[in-house]
């Protein structure tokens, strides 16, 4: 075969990919945020106001095993650190239930096609997910069933494929929120899944809009009255979002993958997998400052409660 012919098919795979990636590509639009009622209150008045979320809850949706290095920053680790090589962790999806405006969901955990591979494929989906294991009555949707509630929006901390893979038995018209510009990766025959697509829309909250109440530099009011609270935390991905409830049960804070682990958390060690490890290091460094400074803080970690 020539040098010529091996670059037109070089070529023509590229094209390919391309086309095939931005068929799999969901559209997006604004988030359209309410006036904050953040502005000159400080974390203390934010925990004290009237709690508007009166139900908090973590479905566990099955587990997968992946390596540690993606887990945790090897280069941080201590040699008697005593973590194994690959990890089980679970992966989780959270509902809330607003007193005035229902209920609502955090990540979608898995569905249950992870009772065997699951629903990610291609030449590198092995490198992220070694193995899956899920109960029977586990899965997403037999979950959601189990609480007989409608759920009214979905909130992502980001768009990594273990935290959309149970939307293929999700309710595919619930709105879906994202941080603005979050990656989705979808690239046939190299990382797919069915988890969102062109039918899709994808709306964005834009951290601009989001106020500094220190330590956490943008927090975004997304009702409008300080019960739910994105905060702009980029690194894992671009676009990454923790979230803070304001429960009548006292404050909960989700890292999302900010943070995989407790172990993370506690010994300040960003995820190996990340976009940027300085806005990765920054993020997690905010979180912690946060909890150390507001210990009634429930912590839930990305992976681990």
């Amino acid at each position: 075969m020539s040098k010529k012919i091996k670059i037109l098919i070089s070529l023509a795979i590229i094209i390919i990919l391309i086309i095939g990636y931005q068929s799999q590509q969901p559209s997006r639009t604004n988030f359209d945020l309410p006036t904050s009622s953040l502005k000159n209150k400080d974390w203390k008045d934010i925990f004290n106001n009237n709690p508007k979320i009166d139900k908090f809850k973590i479905l566990n949706t099955g587990s997968v095993k992946v390596p540690l290095e993606g887990m945790l920053n090897i280069k941080k680790l201590k040699k008697e650190h005593g973590l194994n090589e690959f990890l089980w962790v679970d992966v989780f999806s959270s509902l809330f239930h607003h007193k005035e405006k229902g209920w609502f969901m955090i990540d979608t955990g898995l569905d249950s096609t992870f009772q065997k591979t699951g629903n990610i494929n291609g030449l590198f989906a092995g490198n992220f997910i070694k193995e899956t294991k899920q109960n029977k009555s586990q899965n997403i949707a037999r979950l959601i069933k189990q609480e007989q509630i409608k759920i009214n929006s979905i909130f992502f901390t980001h768009l990594h494929g273990d935290h959309t893979a149970g939307l293929p038995e999700i309710d595919g018209s619930i709105p879906k929120v994202v941080g603005k510009g979050d990656t989705f990766i979808n690239i046939p025959f190299l990382y797919s899944s069915n988890h969102l697509n062109w039918k899709d829309t994808l709306l964005e909250i834009d951290s601009n809009n989001g106020i500094k109440i220190s330590p956490l530099e943008s927090v975004i009011d997304i009702f409008g009255d300080g019960s739910f609270l994105g905060i702009n935390t980029p690194g894992h991905s671009p676009s990454h979002m923790s979230y803070v409830l304001i429960t009548d049960k006292g404050p909960i804070l989700l890292t999302g993958d900010v943070s995989h682990t407790k172990y993370g958390f506690e010994n300040n060690i960003e995820p190996g997998w990340v976009e940027n490890k300085v806005t990765a290091e920054n993020s997690l460094q905010q979180l912690i400052k946060f909890y150390e400074k507001y210990q009634e803080v429930r912590v839930i970690y990305g992976h681990e409660q």
